[in-house]
């Protein structure tokens, strides 16, 4: 869990307000034994308890926490030395100053019984508050880590779902465009090899590898993007401004599926495809030496009228790599008033 300044800030202020109870309690409840209870003298008082309750403490978290068992008993016993310094001030030099009769020099033994018997008492307390915060801590993650399953849930129940609602059988789709497919090979070559390339794009899309893994070959990922760019040339008459380059060995790499796909279409979907001079740029790189794959997209921005987007695309392919890869991999994003870049590095395994 983050700790904000703000947070310690709060958390200051609570144990400065349960300490400002605590001495008003005891205050309150010495009037009742003694009405000319010195207010000070209680306030300092409680100072001595307030230093063994938080030294006990630390000492404790200091043998729990960073597991140094040694460390925290010096630190409880360099307390323990301190108090009794404290202590000697407060009997012997403070209590005059408040015009309270001090302690006589033969009460050095009655100190140091004192002081102990307020270091252990503390100590406890101490004790019982630090696993009653453990207690309190732990539930709360237990709390964040139940809802944030919840919320998992409910976003794979919505994804399923829209899932199921997209979902066409494939096996019809594959065999509906098998039949297109033969009955336009004597009509048009370009109409049957149309058919013959989105049969491919749609039975990737639906039948990826069924891997252990959750990734595909990198050969297939060019492959099916190299098929995208074909069926989109072939709308146009191959009169769009698309630039593919690839470099490095791309065989035997495995990468989560879809992502690089992703970038390219939307490069693609929101891009300015007809002007030679800024063309739609695919770029992909491979570093087999540092076993990093580098892919980045450019294009200029449509001016005409647009596509609407929610930007969800970008987000889900954000979270899909931190998922898959963790901090192996920087994703950024350059959103300019006419162009738009998109660069991925990936450290592959």
């Amino acid at each position: 869990m983050r700790i904000t300044p703000m947070k310690v800030k709060s958390v200051m202020l609570q144990h400065i307000l349960a300490w400002c109870i605590f001495i008003l309690y005891t205050y309150l409840t010495n009037l009742l034994v003694n009405l000319h209870e010195n207010f000070l003298d209680v306030v300092f008082a409680n100072l001595l308890s307030i230093w063994s309750f938080y030294a006990g403490y630390f000492s404790l978290k200091m043998v729990f926490v960073k597991k140094r068992p040694l460390s925290g008993i010096c630190c409880w016993l360099t307390g323990l030395l301190f108090l009794f310094l404290l202590r000697y001030m407060y009997a012997f030099h403070l209590l005059a100053l408040l015009d309270i009769k001090p302690y006589t020099t033969d009460k050095g033994k009655v100190i140091i019984r004192d002081s102990i018997f307020l270091y252990m008492r503390f100590l406890l307390y101490s004790v019982g508050f630090y696993y009653a915060r453990k207690a309190v801590l732990k539930e709360r993650q237990l709390r964040l880590a139940e809802e944030e399953r919840m919320r998992l849930e409910k976003l794979n129940l919505q994804s399923e779902y829209a899932f199921l609602r997209s979902q066409i059988n494939p096996h019809f789709l594959q065999n509906t465009l098998n039949f297109f497919y033969s009955k336009s090979m004597s009509v048009s070559k370009q109409l049957s090899d149309g058919i013959l390339l989105l049969a491919e794009i749609m039975r990737y899309a639906q039948v990826t590898d069924d891997s252990s893994d959750g990734k595909v070959l990198l050969t297939k990922e060019v492959e099916h993007l190299k098929n995208i760019i074909k069926i989109s040339q072939m709308r146009f008459s191959s009169s769009l401004y698309i630039q593919l380059a690839i470099t490095g060995d791309i065989t035997s790499i495995r990468v989560i599926p879809f992502v690089l796909i992703s970038l390219a279409e939307n490069a693609l979907k929101h891009g300015e495809l007809r002007e030679e001079m800024h063309p739609v740029l695919i770029s992909l790189k491979v570093d087999t030496d540092r076993e990093t794959l580098y892919f980045e997209t450019s294009n200029k921005k449509h001016t005409g009228p647009r596509e609407l987007s929610s930007g969800i695309g970008l987000v889900n392919i954000r979270k899909r790599l931190e998922w898959m890869y963790g901090d192996k991999f920087t994703f950024l994003v350059q959103d300019e008033p006419e162009f738009y870049n998109t660069y991925l590095e990936l450290k592959y395994e």
